[in-house]
């Protein structure tokens, strides 16, 4: 039988419950589709973080984790963690479509996250309750401290990510750092404050997200700028390229034939496939080790067309008095 009155879950996770209730645009009746697009990815990035809590206390609680072990359904728990990260996953998308003004992709993807940690929070309390843990095992303080230090430690690399001039990310981790004083933290403890600990566990974390998203956003930007100035590079290197071709074709080099060593009928074709490279590139803007991956397979076929050119231009140069003056290098 479920014994659902042995488990202290509520305790930390009271607010859990709104997400049984599915998302509906009755919630925010007469608001801007902005507006209830960003108060409905609020709502899953907070359930989100409510569910993470509670994963944090099951894994740092080896008596609660053994026991589990013992019911034989460590590997459902597994499974619900991994499903977890896939909500989280939704709910940066649904981030990322409202920077972009996608609202209806914000709203699909925060309900998605919504449903799934709704489920990954039903099947953890049946873990729990099948593995028997008593009230008060899994929300113990020794848990909640860990998962503080835990938090710190997330500040402490942020902060080195950082630059000193993110002023508004490094506000929000020294807010999120004076939610996590360990000190008091003990002594409310002591007192039997666990809610309020676990509370100021929740905000510490949610002010973290918010800090790593920016600094998400700003490594988007400088990759954006990365990629602009490798585009800028090669169309210098393509401009080189196309005049070299053109004086190797004026000097009666056969071209056509260094360009067909290479898989190309003609210029016409070469150029267009540099151009289907950097139209691609373009496109994954967003996802970078695409993009750079598409621009490194561009900049090798010019390495691989500059040389053949040049090798052409040196088989020319000795027969026909064309090239260099460097033909009859060893």
């Amino acid at each position: 039988m479920v014994k659902t009155s042995k488990l202290a879950i509520g305790i930390v996770l009271a607010a859990i419950i709104v997400m049984a209730v599915p998302v509906s645009a009755a919630m925010f009746h007469g608001q801007s589709n902005s507006v209830k697009a960003e108060k409905i990815v609020e709502l899953a990035e907070g359930a989100g973080q409510k569910v993470e809590n509670l994963i944090d206390l099951v894994y740092v609680n080896e008596t609660v984790l053994e026991m589990i072990e013992n019911a034989n359904l460590i590997d459902e728990l597994e499974g619900n963690v991994t499903l977890f990260d896939e909500g989280k996953a939704n709910v940066t998308a649904a981030y990322d479509a409202l920077e972009v003004e996608d609202y209806e992709g914000a709203v699909a993807n925060a309900t998605q996250a919504l449903e799934i940690f709704r489920d990954v929070f039903r099947s953890i309390n049946y873990i729990l309750c099948e593995s028997d843990v008593e009230r008060g095992q899994i929300v113990d303080g020794q848990g909640l401290l860990v998962a503080m230090q835990r938090a710190l430690e997330r500040i402490e690399r942020l902060r080195e990510l950082l630059p000193e001039d993110a002023t508004e990310a490094l506000e929000l981790l020294d807010n999120a750092t004076d939610y996590l004083d360990v000190d008091t933290a003990r002594l409310w403890l002591l007192d039997g404050k666990v809610t309020e600990t676990a509370y100021n566990l929740t905000q510490a974390n949610l002010l973290i997200s918010d800090a790593h998203r920016y600094l998400k956003t700003q490594a988007e930007q400088g990759n954006a700028v990365r990629m602009q100035n490798y585009l800028r590079i090669m169309e210098r290197v393509r401009e080189r390229i196309r005049e070299r071709l053109e004086a190797a074709g004026n000097e009666g080099i056969d071209v056509d034939g260094v360009l067909e060593s290479l898989g190309y009928q003609n210029v016409t074709e070469f150029e267009q496939a540099l151009q289907n490279m950097t139209e691609n590139a373009e496109q994954k803007m967003g996802e970078i080790r695409d993009a750079m991956k598409d621009l490194k397979e561009m900049g090798q076929t010019m390495k691989e067309m500059g040389k053949a050119l040049a090798q052409e231009i040196r088989n020319h140069g000795p027969a026909q008095g064309v090239g260099q003056g460097n033909g009859n290098k060893p």
